[in-house]
């Protein structure tokens, strides 16, 4: 908290009255390091952000070819093409790619179409194992380096240098069990892209987990806005009230590392600064379920250290992973890292999710939405194959999918709902853009921001 006045405050200096997020949690009993909770936030100024950019399909095509076309994109998880020859089928905007595993276990992508007449080598979305990559259409072959191997009457192509004929590659790299494709001819180092990720000590680290649920739902929005509605706290007062009694939310903290990472961190356990009722830390306990689950609060203690500690003796064993030197703040509070332009991950035990949003071609409204759940893999087990995704349309809600739980369902189910009519409003609209506040909307702004340098 800052001690000037609110008339001597300049802008982006304010911050929400009461305890911060780093008071919170430096304050538990299993505080993490001190450079986790430091504060990276620079303004960058208050000016509208225009709308055109969520409506023009001029705006998309520039996107499209001076973005996508340029920057590292998450396209898997390892444990999707677990075994030698497996493929998965990575879309973005109108290309294609196809992601295969080698022999050795290393990993290469290729342009999705056939060097003959463009057909597509596999179907999007399709995910599998192949000993060869064989053209559907008129039954060209390549191995899975990529090198072409046979043409049906081959006696026909005496123009056709099979040397030249391989595969169109794609650069790819990994980090975290994330397999990650650009579609530049020189992209920057993934390491590069990356900025802190790389860098980040978590307990239980990225490359240690394994999907185990997945759900791809089309949204009624275009891509940033839809983004653009996870990177920020603010909308929990209005979207999200009936989680305002354990959930920080106006004193979240936000940090942006560099032109492509961000973060947010709000707590859990601790009541929003928008209540005016205080709680005692025994009704916050009992609000955390802490009555069902027996737990009583010894002096001084504070009802999300006692949560936390039962979390970690429940989980662990459920898990299979010694989780008792797992920090509180990354046991129980959300987490949100965002890599431009389109993938989110929680490192956390209780909030293990990773988002991927991708625009639908041609539909300048519409966007591709995964959601996954990551869980921990146990030492010394081998990480298990990825679960079939579980697709969902436009009306189809989350919470009907099959396996999701009733109450992040009924979460996301908010969300989505805004989306739709934040859409709808925004074109709408007679102002040119959203006036965005100078803190808790920062991420948002930086990620328009480095957009317009792609596109500029």
């Amino acid at each position: 908290m800052t001690s000037k006045t609110s008339e001597t405050l300049k802008p982006g200096e304010a911050r929400c009255p009461g305890p911060s997020t780093h008071d919170i949690v430096m304050a538990d009993a299993m505080p993490p390091p001190p450079e986790f909770m430091a504060n990276h936030y620079d303004y960058l100024g208050s000016a509208d952000v225009s709308y055109d950019a969520y409506l023009s399909p001029d705006f998309a095509a520039r996107e499209e070819e001076q973005m996508w076309s340029k920057v590292w994109q998450m396209a898997c998880r390892l444990e999707e093409i677990p075994k030698p020859r497996d493929f998965i089928v990575y879309d973005i905007a109108d290309t294609s790619i196809l992601v295969v595993r080698q022999d050795g276990g290393s990993v290469k992508a290729f342009i999705n179409s056939c060097r003959h007449r463009g057909m597509q080598l596999a179907k999007s979305g399709a995910r599998g194992h192949a000993a060869m990559i064989r053209c559907p259409f008129h039954g060209w072959t390549w191995d899975t380096k990529g090198d072409l191997k046979s043409i049906p009457c081959s006696w026909d192509f005496p123009h056709v240098d099979k040397t030249e004929f391989g595969l169109d590659p794609v650069h790819v790299d990994q980090w975290g069990g994330f397999v990650f494709v650009n579609l530049a001819v020189s992209p920057p180092p993934l390491r590069d892209y990356l900025e802190v990720l790389p860098d980040l000590n978590l307990p239980l680290p990225m490359e240690r987990r394994h999907i185990v649920y997945h759900v791809q739902k089309t949204l009624a929005a275009n891509w940033k806005i839809s983004v653009e509605a996870f990177l920020e706290a603010y909308h929990v007062l209005a979207t999200h009230p009936e989680g305002l009694a354990l959930a920080g939310d106006a004193n979240c903290q936000y940090d942006v590392y560099g032109k492509n990472v961000s973060r947010f961190l709000h707590t859990i356990g601790f009541p929003s600064p928008h209540l005016a009722a205080e709680r005692d830390q025994a009704q916050i306990l009992a609000a955390l379920g802490g009555e069902e689950a027996g737990l009583s609060l010894k002096l001084g203690e504070r009802a999300r250290d006692v949560w936390a500690n039962h979390l970690r003796k429940i989980r662990g064993p459920d898990l299979g992973v010694d989780l008792s030197s797992v920090p509180t703040t990354q046991m129980m509070d959300s987490i949100e890292y965002y890599c431009f332009p389109n993938f989110v991950f929680f490192p956390g035990v209780n909030f293990p999710m990773v988002y991927r949003f991708r625009p639908v071609p041609g539909k300048v409204d519409e966007t591709i939405f995964d959601l996954y759940f990551l869980a921990p893999t146990p030492e010394g087990q081998e990480t298990p194959p990825a679960p079939e995704t579980i697709y969902l349309g436009l009306e189809d809600p989350f919470i009907e999918a099959a396996g999701m739980d009733a109450r992040l369902g009924f979460i996301y189910d908010q969300d989505v709902e805004n989306l739709r009519q934040q859409t709808r409003g925004i074109r709408s609209s007679r102002k040119a853009g959203q006036t965005l506040g100078n803190y808790q909307e920062i991420r948002i702004r930086r990620m328009r921001e480095t957009l317009a340098d792609y596109l500029s």
